[in-house]
């Protein structure tokens, strides 16, 4: 997590929970690299196996860069005050959502990421939806999502209804009914 660090953490921020990806994610290129390992082992007409250990190399490398372009070191950071999506190896893009402006949070799970325990969340700020796709156990990570909002606006009520002027005005009721 060397993204979060003290030097671009708020003032009394923690990191709360790191989404993961699911294995599912990788299932094309795991596809292209089983084809790899399998082509120079079938036998297709008079081609030679020159031939098929070219194409086995061209489809490893096509399965692995696949792989390091899905995952394109993308992270998704809950901390106690923002949700952060970080993408990027070479050129690094963030979207960072202060958890106070969240306004809703959607899980979508096919049948297959149901059965396997992975999913979309797609959080929503007004005029931003922002989408975190394949990740493990959606619906656990929405939920830690949803504690942290109700954390920020349960704070966020106890100071609206706790104002200097009204504790002052407590204070004097107090001391006239005595």
């Amino acid at each position: 997590m060397a993204y979060l660090n003290k030097n671009n953490m708020m003032e009394g921020e923690c990191v709360i929970a790191q989404a993961r990806f699911h294995y599912m994610l990788y299932w094309i290129p795991a596809l292209l690299v089983l084809l790899a390992i399998a082509l120079p082992f079938i036998k297709i007409g008079e081609d030679t196996l020159k031939i098929r250990l070219i194409f086995s190399g061209i489809f490893l490398l096509l399965g692995l860069i696949w792989a390091v372009i899905i995952n394109n070191d993308k992270r998704f950071i809950l901390t106690n005050k923002r949700l952060i999506l970080k993408t990027g190896i070479i050129m690094r893009e963030s979207n960072e959502l202060m958890l106070r402006k969240c306004e809703g949070i959607k899980v979508r799970q096919t049948i297959m990421g149901r059965i396997l325990n992975y999913g979309d969340v797609q959080v929503s700020t007004g005029e931003e939806v922002d989408t975190f796709r394949y990740i493990w156990n959606p619906v656990g990570f929405s939920t830690k999502v949803n504690e942290q909002i109700d954390k920020i606006s349960g704070a966020m009520n106890v100071k609206e209804k706790n104002t200097p002027v009204e504790e002052q005005e407590q204070k004097e009721s107090l001391t006239k009914s005595e």
